[in-house]
């Protein structure tokens, strides 16, 4: 779980940077069209075919584009040190001093999906969901060990030995002298064991009644209430997983539909100004008519631009809800890695 949440903040602020990178080509564009659009009405006014204020208003609204596009810059710059905290928390490290230059663009590639096959599949990759079965299982295991405690127990214990008698002889008044048989060492002592009849044996029974187990039964109600809990959670995490899977496919589509709207809009904005340009040149239009259309044609695109961004979040997304995140992008968690733990004298 948490290598997958670590891939999908890095993706999504990777595609972060990608839209500041584009938003910033956006805003260079509109500031040549406004450079453009100032040339041509000097060259007029020089002609005495448009009036002087026509230049002041194109010159402000170039001014206006130019804060816009270092503002885009500046996004640029803050999305990059996002990345690079993402990337690596060792100041010190090498990508710091690098610049971050995106190889995918946000074009758009439509992510088919099925909806029941998404939600089969999170149910069985969802590792919350696997947890709360090794809980279930381990209830399942105090319940039987608690009704167990419960029954009669009857032990059975048996035993046999034999005890070898070895040492040196001793010479003290009023003692009997040591048995020659016992006189020696460990090789003795290994000889009495099976000669001198020295074996021990015993058998014991026990029989435990439980006579009062109220105690047992006040854990066995809260065990199985407890795993009423377990069994009402889990459903409780089905239920919310279908809810999450059911939201991303619903985001998915959603921002699909705006990807084509937006596209249509942008293709719209810019048939729109070349119309416009067209008629100002045949002086049918005015001067602000063309940088309001200048100005429609890059919201369009910036608004192009957050669809196609927020499309492929939203593939990030579902990904994410049903685990397939890893899969997807070509990871594999090594198995047993624990057991290589690195020296790290």
């Amino acid at each position: 779980q948490k290598v997958t949440d670590t891939i999908s903040n890095i993706q999504s602020q990777y595609w972060d940077l990608v839209a500041a990178i584009r938003d910033y080509e956006i805003k260079r564009n509109s500031v040549r069209l406004a450079q453009i659009t100032l040339r041509d009405n000097r060259k007029k006014v020089e002609v005495g075919t448009l009036a002087p204020i026509e230049v002041t208003d194109a010159q402000a609204n170039m001014a206006q584009r130019e804060v816009d596009l270092i503002a885009s810059e500046e996004r640029i710059l803050s999305q990059e040190n996002n990345l690079r905290a993402l990337i690596s928390n060792d100041r010190n490290a090498e990508i710091w001093n690098k610049v971050i230059v995106p190889t995918d663009t946000p074009d758009f590639r439509e992510y088919k999906v099925d909806l029941n096959a998404a939600i089969e599949t999170a149910l069985k990759n969802r590792p919350e969901l696997e947890q709360i079965d090794i809980n279930l299982k381990t209830s399942d295991i105090n319940l039987q060990m608690t009704r167990n405690s419960r029954k009669w127990q009857f032990d059975i214990t048996a035993a046999f030995g034999s005890t070898g008698v070895a040492g040196p002889q001793s010479f003290r008044a009023g003692m009997p002298q040591t048995p020659e048989a016992l006189i020696g060492g460990i090789g003795t002592a290994y000889k009495t064991i099976f000669t001198e009849g020295f074996t021990n044996w015993q058998v014991a029974f026990q029989v435990s009644i439980p006579l009062r187990t109220r105690s047992l039964d006040a854990q066995l109600a809260q065990q199985e209430i407890t795993k009423r809990q377990q069994l009402m959670q889990r459903k409780n995490t089905e239920q919310s997983i279908q809810v999450d899977v059911r939201n991303a496919v619903q985001k998915l589509e959603t921002t699909r539909k705006q990807v084509e709207t937006a596209g249509v809009s942008r293709t719209l904005s810019k048939e729109r100004l070349d119309g416009e340009e067209k008629r100002f040149q045949a002086g049918l239009s005015q001067n602000y008519l063309v940088l309001q259309r200048q100005n429609e044609l890059s919201q369009a695109e910036y608004t192009e631009l957050q669809a196609l961004i927020a499309y492929k979040k939203a593939i990030i997304s579902l990904q994410k809800s049903v685990y397939t995140l890893l899969e997807s992008n070509d990871f594999d968690i090594a198995k047993g890695s624990s057991n290589n733990v690195p020296n790290l004298e």
